[in-house]
């Protein structure tokens, strides 16, 4: 299959084919100094048939904690309380009674630890995490840090690729600057509002290889796995923006590099998603504006 596009993606083709029980992956692309660039790398077909993400299902949820709480009551001996549960449009009710006040006090919060155990092991099961918002609103998303770690390993020949492209004794931040914008280039999905889509959207990083194509927080987490591959100690983190991702890594920085300040440690930025051609220590003006008005939110990379 080949794709040859112009204009805002600034790929200027795509080739994908089959080899025994291999993907062979070619690109051209055109880099932030109007360089035109080819990338080459091969990655098993049944790793890359693997890849794939379920939008959470809010019933889905709900059933596997209706049904975990139900084994925890099940656990109470009823001379000490009874708990009833019920389902009530998007939450589960549990009412807890007891002739002992300090029994009632006691099986509540007992309950109600097991309704938010039984929720976070849904999510992890499911590759989910919590999150919040910079204004505080929760919401379910998919879980970007361990996509990052998991992927790791299963992207090493796209990073030894880009790797092999340099000069030798070149700096990190020459690598870093080719891998955004070979990451730049791939065409890019709008994303869905994060904390009301339930993750619909997202593509895990070796399905943004496979489909060539991503949102801006797919797009976000390939890089940083990328980057993680070869620089496995380098301190990172997502920085989530209202409608927007960046990343942020602990690199050396010019004076007139964009950066941000976090836990003490200054954050070197980069814009993953493109179609904009953005080298390493620059942001769009909008993400310029969501970040002096402190309309973020971060995670961490580990």
């Amino acid at each position: 299959m080949t794709v040859h596009l112009s204009g805002l993606a600034q790929q200027l083709s795509f080739k994908k084919s089959k080899h025994n029980n291999q993907q062979v992956f070619n690109y051209t692309w055109s880099d932030n100094l109007e360089q035109n660039r080819e990338l080459t790398f091969t990655l098993p077909t049944r790793q890359l048939n693997r890849q794939n993400h379920k939008k959470f299902i809010p019933e889905l949820a709900q059933q596997y904690v209706y049904i975990e709480l139900h084994k925890a009551a099940r656990k109470i001996d009823p001379r000490e309380a009874r708990v009833q549960i019920q389902r009530r449009g998007n939450d589960i009710s549990i009412e807890v009674t007891s002739r002992s006040d300090k029994l009632l006090t006691r099986w509540q919060r007992s309950m109600g630890q097991s309704k938010e155990k039984a929720l976070d092991q849904y999510l992890q099961d499911n590759y989910y995490s919590r999150f919040y918002s910079h204004l505080g609103q929760e919401a379910i998303k998919p879980d970007h840090l361990r996509y990052i770690k998991e992927n790791q390993g299963a992207l090493l020949p796209i990073a030894q690729a880009v790797y092999d492209k340099l000069p030798s004794n070149s700096e990190t931040r020459v690598y870093v600057n080719l891998v955004l914008s070979w990451v730049q280039s791939i065409p890019y999905n709008e994303l869905e509002n994060r904390v009301t889509s339930n993750g619909a959207g997202y593509l895990p990083p070796l399905a943004v290889v496979a489909n060539n194509h991503g949102d801006c927080d797919s797009k976000t987490v390939l890089m940083a796995s990328l980057i993680r591959s070869l620089l496995p100690e380098v301190k990172m983190s997502m920085i989530f923006l209202p409608k927007h991702a960046l990343l942020g890594v602990v690199l050396p920085f010019r004076n007139n590099e964009q950066t941000l300040n976090i836990d003490g440690l200054d954050y070197l930025l980069m814009e993953p998603t493109g179609p904009a051609k953005i080298p390493l220590g620059e942001v769009a003006n909008s993400s310029a504006r969501d970040l002096a008005g402190n309309m973020y939110s971060l995670e961490q990379i580990l």
